[in-house]
Parts: C-alpha cells; structure tokens; sequence
C-alpha cells in the first residue's frame, strides 16, 4: 500500500502543476541535498508563545528506499516540504509536496558560532515572520530487545525534570523507520509526554525482517518497547501506552491484551477488518477514482481474491494464472508485477503473513481505554465499515471506556482532502483541524502528568 500511495503523490504533482503555476511564482530549480546536511535543519521551532513547528526529514513523498525531504510539520496542522536552492535557503509549494510553485520562501539564519538559531518565512505579498529554534526536548538514543530481534529508537522527553507518562509509536505497513509516525505525536511532548519511536524491522538500525514478521511478531516489538520504558526512572511506568496509524490498528490491540498495564491505545485509521478485506477495499476505491471501467474494475477485484485464495490456501492456482494471462491480455503487454506469476515469488510468504488475519478475536479481549480515529474520506480504511467493526467487537469485550470518532473530510493520514485518494495527496495542505485537539483533549481526563502545553 505504502508505494502505491507514494507513486499516486509523485504522480499528483505532476498533475496539478500547471493548475497552480498560474497563480503562484515559478519555482527555482531543485539542488540536491544529502540526508546528512539536511538534519542539521531539523529541530523544533517556535513561532510565538503557543505557536510551534517541528521540522524532520520525512519519506512520505521520496519512499523509504530513496533520500528523505525535509518537512515542516505546524501545530496548526500545515505540512510542507522544504526545497532547496541554496545554503540556508529554501521554497515551499502551494501543496504539501509541490516543487513546481513557491508559495512562500525559507530562510535560516546562523549564530556567531555558525549554528542555526532561528528560521523566516516570506509568503508573497506579507510581511517576512521568524521562529527562532528552541530546545524544549531532550532526545536518547535507546535499544532494546524481543528475542534475538534487537530494536533501535529514539527517545523524546519533555525538557522539564521528573517522571512522565509516556507513548509508544507503532508503525504502518513498510519499511518504516522511527521518524515515519512522529508527526502524529510530536506536538504531545511539549504537553509532558515522552515519545519513543523505533526503526521497524530491518530498518535502520533494527535487525530483522518486516517482510516475514506476523503482527505478533511487532506485537511483541511493542511489548519490548513497553517493557524497556519500565525500567526507566524517569517514565512512569503506569501511564504508558500506543500510538500508530493504519497497519498498527491490527498491531496494537495483540501488544495491548498480551500487557494489560499499557494505560491507553490510539489507533490512527487502524481496520477492524482483515487486511485481505481492507486491499479489496482501497483497490476498488482507488481504480474508480483513477476511472477504470467498471468491468475493468471487476475483473482485477476478481484476479486479487483468487490471488488471496492461492495464498491463503494453496489452491485454484491455475484459475489464478489463467485470470492473470486474461487481464494481460486485455492490456496488451505483461501481467502487473503485484501478480507474482511463480509458486516460490517472495510476496507470497509475506501475503500469508499479513493479510488474513482477524482481528476480531483480539478486539473482543480489549480491555485497554481505547481512541480510535477514521477518516471520512479515507479510500484504505473505510470509515463506517471499520468504525463499526471496532464499535461490535469492544461493546462485546466490555471494554469501558472507547471512543471512536470518525474526521470530516480527513484521509488515511487524517489529512484536510478533497476527495481521500492517493492521488491528491501531494497537493493537499496537511491534518484536518480536529485532529490535534482531539486527542490532546482525549489524554487529557485520562493520564497523570499530561497537561496543558509548556
């Protein structure tokens, strides 16, 4: 799902480049950056006295296979990528990710000792506004264990003494390293929340695969992350719990009944349905919108669960390659490579993985106090089937206390769009303004030591 998402937003720039190019200044050219220079940008930065944005390289829009941009994450929920042209200077597009337009100009001033202390912003046509780069974080570096799987994180606290309740950031699906979900989190840490975010499997400087890993295999990642934040004396190890977004929300809720002592999970546009179910569902999504013809549209539904049947069973293969053979001929060229047309293809073991699993049982023995967000919008994760899914199994487990909100006009990221298709997502502006509040407010009337913004 996660390249699909990330070729639909390449795609999208390219689209609405001419829309916008009539009413925003053209764009200089784009000069190469290296990963390492750019990091030297990230940090938080404040705006005024309740106004901050916290810049980070990010891969939503390059893959993680491919350098990072550096994104400009606001508390106000604008999300925008930061092009260079020159050193300390930058651009930003009319959209999160478009290169083709400025919509405003990026300077960033140095110290006597060449370090950078502040950023300004010229949109064209107001007046230039500074955020100067503040530390109100403390940041380690941690490593911890599940079995011979050996994770590595960072760790993000307040930057106040004593004991903090704390959140553990659980990925998507992918290669997701541990900046992928702090966006949806970050803003939490001036609130009096630690952050811990780690490198997925085989990722960074995590050992092991997430091709082959089961959601109890990264249940248990989580759990080892819970386990490493109880030994910590400056974590209050009663008032930890979860955060992720998207494959998470079948992640979490096995970490969650396999500890009881996690206080709190927030699912982010996580199903409450098989994730076989949830591909069915985003395919068809997706090709209308593109305006695939409705039978071309069956057809390929049709291919994708005699491909599920074979992985899930070992049978119909035949039936499979014949439909595989028939929907390339109807295009004129090779069968698309999501069709592996070999027994021994790598996608199948990761296939047998993933995609079958119920979350039903495990959701009907969660007890944890629970927040789950779905986006109107959202074209993967459908909001009502999804929401009522989890609204079903939690009534049966007798959980107390969950709340299920569904965003208006939110996306699977929780992102403002216009229509929740993969590919608008370059163009659009970033979070729907529910977002930040409602689970600042959620936390609030739940976990000791969160409290108002510092």
């Amino acid at each position: 799902m996660r390249k699909s998402r990330v070729l639909g937003a390449m795609l999208a720039t390219a689209l609405v480049a001419t829309a916008i190019a009539r009413s925003a200044l053209q764009a200089p050219a784009v000069r190469p950056v290296d990963e390492a220079r750019l990091r030297e940008y990230a940090g938080v930065y404040q705006w005024g006295p309740d106004e901050f944005a916290y810049l980070q390289l990010w891969h939503e829009f390059s893959g993680f296979d491919k350098p990072g941009h550096l994104v400009a994450f606001d508390e106000s929920g604008e999300i925008r990528v930061l092009y260079p042209t020159d050193d300390d200077r930058f651009f930003v597009g009319p959209g999160a990710a478009v290169p083709t337009a400025i919509e405003s100009r990026i300077d960033f001033q140095r110290d006597a000792s060449g370090n950078i202390g502040s950023l300004t912003r010229q949109r064209e046509g107001t007046a230039p506004r500074t955020a100067r780069r503040v530390d109100i974080e403390k940041q380690e570096d941690v490593r911890f264990s599940n079995g011979d799987i050996h994770l590595a994180g960072t760790l993000r606290s307040p930057g106040t003494g004593g004991t903090h309740p704390a959140m553990i950031l659980v990925h998507g699906s992918g290669a997701e390293n541990r900046d992928y979900i702090l966006p949806f989190a970050r803003f939490l840490v001036r609130r009096g929340m630690a952050v811990l975010a780690y490198d997925k499997r085989g990722v960074g400087g995590s050992t092991g695969d997430w091709n082959t890993a089961s959601f109890d295999d990264l249940a248990g990642d989580v759990v080892a992350a819970f386990d490493c934040l109880k030994t910590r004396s400056d974590i209050d190890p009663m008032q930890v719990g979860l955060l992720g977004v998207s494959q998470a929300g079948w992640v979490m809720p096995i970490a969650a009944v396999r500890a009881p002592q996690l206080k709190f999970l927030i699912s982010i546009s996580g199903a409450g349905v098989a994730p076989a179910e949830t591909a069915l569902d985003h395919a068809r999504a997706e090709m209308t919108a593109a305006g695939r013809p409705a039978a071309v549209v069956e057809q390929i539904l049709d291919l994708m669960r005699l491909q599920y049947r074979f992985a899930h069973t070992g049978e119909g293969w035949e039936e499979y390659i014949a439909a595989r053979q028939q929907l390339a001929n109807r295009f004129g060229g090779p069968a698309p490579p999501n069709f592996p047309g070999t027994r021994d293809d790598p996608l199948w073991p990761t296939m047998r993985a993933f995609y079958f699993y119920d979350p039903g049982p495990t959701l009907r023995r969660l007890k944890t106090p629970t927040l789950a967000l779905f986006g109107e919008l959202d074209d993967n994760i459908l909001a009502d089937k999804n929401r009522a899914a989890w609204d079903s199994a939690l009534t049966a487990a007798g959980n107390p206390d969950f709340t299920l909100r569904i965003l208006p006009k939110a996306n699977h990221l929780q992102w403002a769009a216009r229509v929740g298709n993969t590919a608008e997502m370059a163009s659009l502006n970033g979070l729907v303004p529910e977002y930040f509040p409602t689970i600042e407010s959620w936390l609030a009337t739940r976990i000791r030591g969160f409290g108002a913004a510092r």
